[in-house]
């Protein structure tokens, strides 16, 4: 004796959400990504038939580049001083060395030494403006706060850090 098969109804599939763009592999990736606003693009691959997906607003400069707050010559001006910042060492290890620590700081290699000296050489030139470059393009935190800490409009933010870079890159003639 057989029993009768019980089908379930399932309810219809969602539609994809109105924020969320599959990628070229037809994954959407997940909901969180599109609901804070970061923009993805796909990329295709070396093997056939594989993409990549690449996040384009890692970093405060890459954000307003994208809503067009700052244009392309501020931001290459700002990648370029955090390229200078990371060269020197600036930024801290994340991951542990075995190494014996006899110094409480490594010593650096004579190009860190020079690319340092010209890191602190632009940000003396730059005077009371190196404040912002220093807070938004080296330590990645938004305008808005530089200006609130200051006790400014925290709309000032974006301005000052306009005019910062537009001197940075006169110093630097770009």
């Amino acid at each position: 004796m057989t029993r009768p098969r019980r089908t379930r109804s399932r309810p219809p599939r969602k539609a994809r959400r109105a924020g969320s763009a599959p990628s070229a592999s037809g994954d959407p990736g997940p909901p969180e990504r599109y609901r804070h606003g970061d923009v993805i693009r796909s990329e295709p691959g070396d093997d056939a038939g594989v993409f990549y997906r690449r996040v384009t607003t890692q970093s405060v400069l890459d954000r307003y580049l994208t809503r067009s707050q700052i244009s392309q010559r501020q931001f290459d001006v700002g990648t370029k001083l955090y390229r200078m910042w990371r060269a020197t060492g600036g930024e801290q290890r994340v991951t542990f060395s075995y190494e014996l620590r006899v110094r409480a700081r490594p010593e650096m290699s004579d190009e860190q030494a020079v690319l340092r000296h010209r890191l602190t050489e632009v940000l003396r030139r730059m005077g009371p403006l190196a404040g912002i470059l220093i807070q938004v393009c080296l330590c990645d935190e938004a305008a808005r706060d530089w200006a609130t800490l200051r006790g400014d409009a925290p709309q000032a933010g974006v301005v000052v850090l306009r005019l910062a870079l537009d001197a940075l890159a006169d110093y630097w003639k770009l």
